[in-house]
């Protein structure tokens, strides 16, 4: 099911993937959520930054940068993402919801106007995460015996850094996996940088016989396929090999437990 509103939000779940973006969730999760999905347990995605952008908006450099990656025409780049998410939340089994905040390259043109900007700590006036709380904060409160998929920053990306502010003030760290995100996590300098700030204990999740259909999901993201693996046609190698390193006797997915 996918809801419109958080108040439609009545079934209690036990699995809740929190997502920054349109992809997050199956790139880094996909095989918990289809593992979990296929053994009877309810699962709910929630992804943060689905707003539309008005067609009046004036777009950064760094958003127009993007479109001409994704091949996208600016008027329609985001209602065809939210097309793509749909494919994928069908192919994970998950029931869904779309927060309709703003994307920071939208959000705050003149602040996250470059790369360097983007990947890093948010700005000081960026209201994401204290708009995510309140959201989160309902849910929690209808869903006490959840076990929560946070992203941990890997990448350092000031979405993915809010989500997982939020998700720290508001629901701790006793029912949360903080998740290795993909494809940020293909880079081994770029795992050790996060690693150092946060000091985790390092968990792996099988994910059984689900990987070809995690690979059928992130595929369903094909405007953002050059973006994040450069050739699209190397996509399941680079997923497959990533996902065998960390599993012992098979293909697995890495989480974070963090100090408290």
């Amino acid at each position: 099911m996918h809801y419109v509103a958080l108040n439609d939000i009545t079934t209690r779940y036990d699995l809740i993937c929190v997502s920054a973006h349109l992809d997050d969730a199956a790139l880094s999760c996909g095989g918990q959520l289809l593992a979990a999905r296929h053994a009877g347990l309810r699962t709910l995605v929630v992804t943060a930054c689905t707003a539309v952008p008005p067609v009046s908006a004036s777009y950064s450099d760094l958003a127009v940068e993007f479109h001409r990656e994704w091949g996208l025409d600016e008027a329609a780049a985001v209602t065809t993402r939210l097309g793509e998410d749909g494919l994928a939340i069908a192919i994970l089994g998950a029931d869904d919801i779309w927060l309709n905040l703003d994307d920071a390259i939208y959000r705050m043109p003149q602040h996250y106007n470059s790369r360097e900007t983007l990947f890093a700590m948010p700005h000081p006036s960026d209201q994401l995460a204290n708009q995510l709380v309140p959201i989160l904060t309902q849910l929690a409160a209808h869903n006490p015996q959840s076990t929560w998929l946070i992203p941990a920053g890997v990448g350092m990306h000031v979405d993915h850094l809010n989500v997982f502010a939020a998700a720290r003030q508001v629901l701790g760290t006793a029912t949360v996996r903080f998740y290795e995100e993909v494809p940020y996590a293909l880079d081994a300098s770029v795992i050790a940088y996060r690693r150092a700030m946060l000091n985790p204990t390092l968990h792996a999740s099988a994910m059984g016989n689900y990987l070809a259909a995690k690979i059928a999901t992130v595929n369903c993201y094909a405007s953002q396929m050059a973006a994040l693996f450069g050739d699209p046609a190397t996509m399941p190698d680079q997923l497959t090999a990533y996902h065998r390193a960390i599993g012992n006797d098979g293909p697995a997915e890495r989480w974070y437990e963090i100090p408290a």
